[in-house]
This record gives C-alpha cells, structure tokens and sequence, in this order.
C-alpha cells in the first residue's frame, strides 16, 4: 500500500468517521475514579476506530477525538498533548492488530495487553507523573492494580463489539 493510497478517504468514511469519533467522546465520558486511575469506557470507540479505519486513521480519529473531548469539556490540569499521543497510540494499536483482519481472541488478547502495557502504565503513568509531579514510583503503584483487572473485562467487552461490529456490512 503506497502513502498515496494510505491517506485517501472518501466522504462517507470521513462522516462515519465523525460518528466513531463521536461515540468515542461520547463514551469517555461515562468513567470512574480519580485523575491518576479511572476507568472508562472510551476504548470501545479507540477500538471500533482500529477496526473500520485501520491504523492511520484509527490514530488520526483517537487525536481528534482528544481535541474535541478536551474542547467541550475541558481535562483536569489543562490540555496536555502527551495525553492526545496516549489515544492516538490506542487506535494504531488497535488497526494494526485488527483492520481488515478476522476478528481473533488471540488478536484481542494481543491488542490489549499492548494497549495496556504501552499506554495506560507507560505512557499514561509518564504523563500523569509530568503534569502533577506525582512521584512516577507511586503513580505506578497506584495504577497497577486497575491494569490488572480492567484488561479482562475491556478483552469481553472487545470480543463483543468486535463481532457485532463485522456482521455489519459496511460498503467501501
């Protein structure tokens, strides 16, 4: 696949584009917890942009969805672009792992750990650290125990609307 052929999308992709993205924000909002842990249920639009866009897209949707979401609703601490590389991340991850590929409970174990390890203790435990000086030590300790039950359920929940979503028949 050329760069050329990699960018090009339609207007109906880009409109149902804005609806994933939508959802996405939509859904973030429904969480739990405190600004160093909480939990949401945003990864069901960062994986629903992986699976229908792909990789470019999925990561270009999870940024604009961050604008947007920090745009109506403003984020604890101010904007913070580390943050909007955070659900850029989630979506790549989720493209490269399932676009255009048949739905696998390797693939969504795969793509979880990956996310979870990657993204929600790396990158998401540095960003915590550097806008609140929290000590990255005790940011850390105080995320693990999340990431080691909320991966399951986020797996179950994939699993579903990863099936839901491929019975769909979506021309392009």
């Amino acid at each position: 696949m050329t760069t050329k052929e990699m960018f090009k999308v339609e207007l109906r992709d880009l409109v149902l584009l804005g609806f994933v993205v939508a959802i996405k924000v939509v859904l973030s909002r429904f969480s739990l917890g405190t600004t160093v842990v909480h939990v949401s249920l945003g990864f069901i639009g960062s994986v629903m942009l992986g699976y229908l866009f792909g990789p470019v897209w999925g990561a270009i949707g999870g940024g604009i969805s961050d604008f947007v979401s920090s745009a109506l609703f403003g984020n604890q601490g101010g904007f913070f672009i580390g943050f909007t590389l955070s659900a850029m991340i989630g979506p790549l991850i989720y493209g490269l792992l399932f676009y255009k590929k048949p739905v696998k409970i390797w693939r969504i174990i795969l793509a979880t750990i990956l996310v979870t390890v990657i993204v929600n203790i790396g990158l998401n435990t540095l960003w915590v650290h550097l806008m609140y000086g929290m000590d990255l030590k005790a940011a850390l300790i105080q995320r693990i125990p999340k990431e080691t039950i909320v991966p399951w359920i986020e797996m179950v929940v994939t699993y579903f609307v990863l099936q839901a979503i491929s019975r769909v028949k979506i021309r392009r």
